[in-house]
């Protein structure tokens, strides 16, 4: 176990360790490098600290940074192996709950906090240290949880328009708690279970890119009601290339990214996370449990809702989907169904394949010249060719006035 207590250090460098745990309380350090190391706790408190950085560590316990002034974190590859028995977190007040977290708490003047991010002199700093570093794939980094509480980021100005907090490649329970980002905040490629937002405000945009929420039915119940209220984005909320094993949260995460861009006046987007909820929506509808006649009443409905509202017009979002329907539809499909059943007659006895698209096009119009009239099974077909066609300029002219005239 190495302890620093009331230190002035420039470097404290760990490379290629094995050891119990490092503690570090009431110092002040210039830079920390923890690298390719085996711990079971890694613990700064109350101490004073520009650079921290923890490399490819693997941990047992926990590794909590807390109450302290650190300019720039960074914790790239690190993993909770197990096998912690919480006997050093008791000799420090510690409880066996947190074995597997990572804590950062109670931070201040915060430039910037990375969790898997790319610094491309990092490389160049660690080879200035004497630390060896391999051309080895980057892991993700792994534990039960990780919170961030209390953090208190650096006011400056020149910050307002960068990165400030960047979770990529982490996988396990993520826990944001009373913050206030004066930046952006990116979360990528990462897994996350049931994560929690709590009292956070970010000042800038909230980034949400190629990433998959496991969320538990507890989580539904608790924390998805009060998200809307908790995660406040003064910014522009982006969802892309997200999985969702629960439409729930997807519906309120696409709900948060539509609000965001419809205050900024850019609709086109606002548009695309619509369409978005709506799917979502409908999933839920899907998933609701019932039986018998209500069952199959609840599916006729979702069947409804998907040929009439998504496949025409994407939930009124898509003012070129009805054009291209009804073009396809008028042109290619009705006229095929006339030549193939031969249930339209005309002035001549010959028929060609297009006089069938003229009576399909006079037919869809409602426009009723009365040179041709349909016989047989025609009447069926050409009765609902007309109601096909009033419905989708209906849809059309809705679309477009809502698309152009709000």
């Amino acid at each position: 176990m190495l302890v620093f207590r009331n230190s002035h250090i420039k470097n404290l460098i760990v490379d290629g360790s094995s050891i119990k745990g490092l503690v570090v309380v009431g110092s002040t350090i210039e830079r920390v490098i923890v690298f390719d190391t085996k711990l079971e706790v890694l613990l700064f408190k109350d101490s004073k600290v520009f650079g921290l950085n923890i490399l490819r560590v693997d941990f047992s316990g926990h590794i909590a940074v807390r109450d302290s002034d650190v300019k720039y974190l960074m914790v790239n590859s690190t993993r909770y192996v197990g096998g912690g028995e919480g006997g050093e977190e008791a000799a420090y007040g510690e409880r066996k709950e947190i074995i597997g977290f990572i804590e950062i708490s109670g931070l201040k003047n915060v430039r910037k906090i990375g969790i898997n991010t790319r610094y491309p002199l990092l490389r160049k700093i660690l080879e200035e240290h004497g630390v060896s570093v391999s051309e080895g794939k980057a892991r993700m980094v792994r534990a039960r949880e990780l919170v961030l509480r209390d953090v208190r980021f650096d006011t400056a100005p020149r910050f307002k328009r960068q990165v400030r907090l960047t979770v990529r490649g982490f996988s396990g329970r993520l826990t944001l708690e009373n913050l206030e980002v004066f930046g952006h905040v990116e979360i990528r490629q990462s897994r996350l279970l049931s994560p929690e937002f709590v009292h956070v405000r970010i000042e800038s945009n909230f980034i949400l890119r190629r990433s998959t929420l496991v969320i538990s039915p507890t989580w539904n119940l608790t924390v998805l009601p009060t998200l809307l209220l908790e995660l406040n984005v003064e910014g522009f909320v982006i969802v892309e290339d997200c999985q969702f094993n629960s439409p729930h949260a997807e519906e309120v995460f696409y709900r948060l990214a539509r609000t965001s861009w419809e205050r900024s006046g850019d609709f086109e987007k606002a548009d695309e996370y619509y369409y978005l909820e709506m799917v979502a929506k409908r999933k839920i509808k899907a998933s609701a449990r019932r039986r018998g006649w209500r069952k199959l009443l609840k599916k006729m409905e979702i069947l409804f809702e998907w040929l009439f509202a998504d496949l025409t017009c994407k939930y009124g979002t898509d003012w070129k989907r009805p054009i291209l329907i009804w073009l396809a539809a008028v042109n290619v499909f009705f006229p095929i169904l006339f030549f193939l059943t031969g249930s339209v007659r005309g002035l001549s006895s010959s028929m060609g394949f297009l006089d069938y698209e003229y009576f399909s096009i006079v037919t869809a119009t409602t426009l009723g010249y009365g040179d041709y009239h349909p016989v047989g099974v025609g009447r069926a077909i050409a009765s609902l060719e007309a109601l096909f066609g009033m419905f989708m300029w209906a849809v059309f002219l809705t679309v477009f006035a809502r698309k152009y005239m709000r």
